[in-house]
């Protein structure tokens, strides 16, 4: 291997191990905490949490985690020092001699403080050493010195300094402990924490332990939550189409993640990569609370139900209460899509219309995503409560396209929906087709209308026969075609390039080939239980292999995340959870693909 692509493999396993370990540009630091003793002292003690500390993490085994990284990323992976000792010479710039100085057996321990006046956390991280005098004098004493030692008296930390150039991370010790900050002001102020404190700390079973406090949630992680939906509502602070069906979901996790206690954050390696993310709530009865108790969890029984070509699928529960809640606030949604003020008797139409679909329809949907030759199509399978209720409300949400705003605005966007029957012979019932189309408007250049859209046969998707009808330069379709049916055992419907074949692959999922047939899934799912709230299964290799007009291709290698609540149980506390776990296939084509190393 050359020295160029040595070099620049260094240089990208050091800024993976800095995301991974959260170093981050640090702020002034602030009054220093209590004198600690001398470097080399075997068991210093414990000084108070720094101001402001938003969070800890664990590493409880480096070099036995570092193996399992290494086995899991293959290939390339293998080209990198074999122990954690050996990696943190060569990322930190000591010299290859005191590698073995750095104790893989024992815990790396870090900690995160709330920079207020700085966008990202002060953070300071710990490597045990064999003996902290020792390593000092290898360090700064010889003709190999590359540093000098500068012992800090506020807290005791030897600081190493290089004695040619500079270092773009602070490097100091403490105790038996090597600490890492990217500023000497970091090491200083979080430094004797993590060398001090979090040594007497329980020891993790996880690969990668972080605890974050009440403080960090409700202060730093709260804030930036908000920021980041506030862009996505945008400048009126209505939501954006896209965010729409989303809105009310994401205002209730926000109230959720503000009322926490708690919570933390796991990664286990093995035959994947297994990250867990819990919750606990704070006592009260607050949203987190009422979370935990009130939410519709199930198993992954529909999610299983669904076609075996699937690639990508999502379960939704949710109770008729919780919807019921969630009315008002997606009218306001959709009404600010509207230009102007929504007149009260249509607001009241469409919340009419919202809310008696809400009141019809099952606690749970799924939904999919398949590809053929043709492109994509998605399709869904919703439980259904009241058959009856829910055919009237369908009807009158498409009607209320028919609004006088809602009309405009449509107009406004070259959009006009029209609504028929469909004749798909296989499919018993009365399937009923939903076309969008684009018409003359505002969105032709220079106001020009544009071609009449073909009509497609029903079923067949995408105008002109499941190819896209072109709509000026842009190559979007002129014509999108939505097929729907209704029966006791559920709403089903599809969309995209083949909706026809979309709607009978889903219906016929329920006594045929599905995914609970397909062993990865089968394998990927069935851990998730029966506490899931919402689950999402991608198949990403698949999917890239479609994309590149290759359906059928590559191998099944399941992403699964989910999300749900555990009761209180035993005297064991309500937790809110989420996790997401990687196949080991996903992750080397993930990296290979990604140019990681």
């Amino acid at each position: 291997m050359t020295a160029q692509a040595t070099s620049a493999m260094h240089r990208r396993a050091a800024a993976l191990l800095a995301i991974a370990l959260g170093l981050s540009a640090g702020a002034p630091g602030c009054k220093p905490r209590d004198p600690a003793p001398d470097a080399g002292a075997a068991s210093p003690s414990p000084v108070p949490a720094p101001a402001g500390l938003i969070a800890e993490a664990f590493l409880p085994t480096p070099d036995a985690t570092w193996a399992k990284a290494r086995a899991l990323a293959g290939g390339p992976a293998a080209l990198l020092p074999g122990s954690t000792g050996a990696l943190a010479a060569s990322l930190l710039g000591l010299p290859i001699t005191v590698a073995s100085e750095i104790d893989g057996g024992v815990p790396v321990l870090g900690a995160a403080v709330e920079a207020p006046d700085r966008p990202r956390p002060r953070v300071a991280i710990g490597l045990h050493v064999k003996d902290g005098a020792r390593l000092v004098d290898q360090l700064t004493r010889g003709d190999a010195a590359r540093f000098r030692a500068k012992p800090d008296a506020a807290t005791s930390i030897t600081l190493l300094e290089p004695l040619q150039g500079t270092s773009p991370l602070a490097l100091g010790v403490l105790g038996n402990y090597l600490l890492v900050s990217e500023r000497a002001d970091d090491l200083t102020l979080v430094g004797p924490y993590v060398a001090r404190t979090m040594p007497r700390s329980a020891v993790p079973k996880e690969d990668l332990a972080i605890e974050i406090p009440r403080s960090a949630i409700e202060g730093p992680l709260l804030k930036a939550a908000r920021s980041a939906w506030d862009r996505a509502r945008g400048a009126e602070g209505a939501p954006r189409a896209t965010a729409v069906p989303l809105a009310p979901m994401i205002e209730d996790g926000l109230a959720c993640l503000g009322d926490l206690d708690r919570a933390r954050l796991t990664l286990v390696l093995g035959d994947g990569a297994h990250l867990r993310v819990t919750g606990t709530p704070r006592a009260g009865g607050g949203p987190a609370s009422r979370a935990s108790a009130e939410l519709a969890v199930g198993d992954v029984k529909p999610l299983l139900e669904l076609p075996a070509d699937t690639l990508a699928g999502v379960l939704v529960r949710d109770r008729a209460a919780s919807r019921a809640e969630d009315v008002p606030r997606l009218v306001d949604a959709l009404a600010g899509l509207v230009e102007g003020e929504l007149p009260p008797a249509e607001r009241e139409r469409l919340g009419a219309a919202i809310r008696a679909a809400s009141d019809a329809r099952g606690d749970w949907f799924a939904g999919g995503l398949r590809f053929s030759g043709a492109g994509p199509t998605a399709f869904v399978r919703a439980a259904v409560g009241d058959r009856a209720k829910l055919e009237t409300a369908v009807a009158d949400l498409l009607g209320t396209a028919e609004l006088t705003p809602v009309k405009a605005a449509l107009k406004r966007e070259g959009i006009r929906i029209s609504a028929s029957k469909a004749a798909l012979p296989q499919l018993a019932g009365g399937v009923r087709r939903v076309l969008f189309e684009r018409s003359g408007g505002a969105s032709q250049a220079g106001g020009a209308a544009p071609s009449p859209a073909r009509k497609a046969p029903a079923g067949a998707g995408l105008s002109g026969g499941g190819a896209p009808g072109s709509s000026g330069a842009s190559g979007a379709p002129s014509s999108v075609e939505l097929l729907y049916l209704l029966r006791d055992d559920g709403l089903f419907a599809s969309v995209g390039s083949e909706p026809g074949e979309g709607l009978r692959s889903v219906v016929a999922a329920l006594q045929g080939e599905n995914l609970g047939g397909v062993p990865a899934m089968k394998t990927a799912l069935a851990p998730l239980g029966a506490d899931i709230a919402f689950a999402l299964v991608v198949e990403p290799l698949r999917l890239v292999a479609s994309r590149l007009g290759q359906p059928g291709a590559g191998d099944s290698a399941p992403v699964v995340i989910a999300v749900g609540a555990t009761p209180a149980a035993a005297g064991a506390p309500a937790v809110l959870w989420a996790r997401a776990d990687v196949a080991a296939t996903a992750i080397r084509e993930i990296i290979r693909f990604g140019g990681a190393f």
